[in-house]
């Protein structure tokens, strides 16, 4: 059995665009998906779904799906289900904590306490990020920017939770807040296409 610890995961269309979360009960021997979005329909496809296991880390693996309306709804929230096979495992990331990828995202921010001012975001995983500014941001603060790291311009919430002082600029430790499931799944995927450029790097 590949999931050791798994609840959720993104299902991704047959075209490579993420279709929505769900949550994941599986056994040694079945995988079920649960799904809380409507105006699904019955299908089965074969589409990639990366899976958030606690234990072995995410998973990235192409999976035939049976969509089907769930019989135990509406005493289960989720109006759809689907019977998961993993087909192939095409990559894995190990967990440690959150997987975090060195980056450079030079951005524009937005304070509650200091206004707009702008940053070097040099790591970033689906908990938080790591600035770099001349902005003293204070502890608790609350920022925000917007970003597309896929498609989509979304908006970003975070709350200061370390800093040290680097020079003349301040480095800032922050925890993503509010963060839908698409949302993270965006960052996770931006995550893993970072490191898995930078292993293919490595190897030539």
């Amino acid at each position: 059995m590949v999931l050791k610890d798994c609840s959720r995961c993104m299902v991704y269309t047959p075209q490579g665009k993420p279709f929505g979360g769900a949550a994941v009960m599986h056994t040694k021997d079945y995988i079920s998906l649960y799904f809380e979005i409507s105006g699904m329909q019955d299908v089965r496809m074969r589409t990639v779904v990366d899976f958030y296991d606690d234990r072995v880390g995410m998973i990235r693996a192409v999976c035939e799906l049976v969509v089907r309306r769930n019989p135990s709804f509406p005493e289960k929230p989720y109006p759809w289900m689907a019977d998961c096979t993993i087909l192939e495992v095409k990559d894995s990331l190990q967990r440690q904590q959150d997987i975090r990828a060195r980056v450079r995202i030079d951005i524009s921010f937005e304070s509650e306490r200091h206004g707009t001012f702008y940053g070097t975001i040099e790591n970033i995983s689906a908990g938080g990020f790591f600035v770099r500014t001349k902005m003293p941001l204070d502890r608790n603060e609350l920022i925000s920017f917007q970003y597309s790291f896929r498609t989509a311009v979304r908006l970003f919430k975070a709350r200061v939770i370390r800093m040290q002082r680097m020079g003349d600029e301040y480095g800032f430790g922050c925890r993503f807040i509010d963060l839908s499931e698409n949302a993270e799944a965006v960052i996770r995927e931006h995550v893993y296409k970072v490191l898995k450029e930078k292993e293919r790097q490595r190897r030539q």
